[in-house]
């Protein structure tokens, strides 16, 4: 079962959606999950300790409890699919926690931490009302309540950084640094720190990881691809310039990445 809600204006510009998973027993035991510069929240309504693992190490890991915040990454991570088969999470926009978090969204960049770190007492209640709520469309309701009570910030970016993200977002394959300075006349300096502040992620990081998103999307599950066209719409200067960002952001190569993926863009299947 697999549940998607889109939250209403003002949300909708810092939540991407909603979501919740409840799976049968997965035949892999863990899956590599591709970073796309966004943070996401997860509750456990199992009992299991959730833990996210370095792809490339399964010895080392991060535990996340019972409720975990997952900031903007630029690398990727596993979990285990059986302790995650009963699960609600919130995918934020980019820049999405901003409103809802004291700390900046850069100290959290490439980080998985326990939701309770952040939101001291708040987490472990909200997750006792989503097991007391009555259906899945009842969980989502609280979310959203919830959310808009934890505001510390107005919700909005500075108008800067809504205009970087746009652009970017819109077009990361042609997007620069450079480019939307000089639309928006700060200095590089003041640029980046603000948008670390709000994204997570330097402008350059950001635009990179979205690049490789791109790339995802063009080449999802599809069972013949020109890598060499692929790389030259993507942006990047040739095939092996592809393969490196690709290796870097996945721990894939782009053609192990397409014999192993599965349903989920972003979810990658591991023994």
């Amino acid at each position: 079962m697999h549940r998607l809600y889109i939250p209403a204006p003002p949300l909708a510009a810092f939540i991407r959606c909603f979501w919740y998973s409840e799976d049968a027993p997965q035949p892999h035991a863990r899956e590599r999950l591709m970073p796309n510069g966004e943070a996401s929240i997860v509750f456990n309504l199992r009992d299991d300790e959730m833990r996210l693992y370095d792809a490339d190490h399964p010895e080392r890991y991060t535990s996340c409890g019972l409720a975990g915040l997952t900031g903007p990454r630029t690398n990727c991570f596993a979990i285990d699919t059986a302790s995650e088969d009963r699960v609600i999470g919130i995918q934020f926009q980019p820049g999405g926690t901003f409103p809802f978090f004291r700390e900046p969204a850069c100290e959290v960049a490439n980080l998985s931490a326990p939701l309770e770190d952040f939101w001291r007492g708040a987490a472990g209640d909200i997750r006792e009302q989503l097991l007391a709520a009555e259906s899945v469309d009842a969980m989502f309701v609280l979310l959203e309540r919830n959310l808009l009570a934890r505001l510390v910030r107005p919700l909005e970016l500075h108008p800067a950084i809504q205009f970087a993200r746009a652009h970017i977002c819109r077009a990361p394959q042609v997007a620069t640094v450079s480019g939307v300075m000089d639309r928006i006349g700060f200095s590089q300096r003041r640029f980046i720190e603000l948008f670390r502040d709000q994204i997570g992620l330097t402008p350059k990081a950001f635009c990179r990881v979205r690049r490789f998103q791109r790339i995802l999307q063009a080449v999802h599950r599809r069972s013949e691809v020109d890598w060499a066209q692929v790389a030259l719409d993507g942006g990047y200067y040739d095939q092996s310039h592809l393969i490196h960002d690709f290796r870097g952001f996945s721990g894939l190569t782009p053609a192990t990445y397409l014999a192993a993926a599965a349903e989920h863009l972003n979810h990658v299947p591991m023994a």
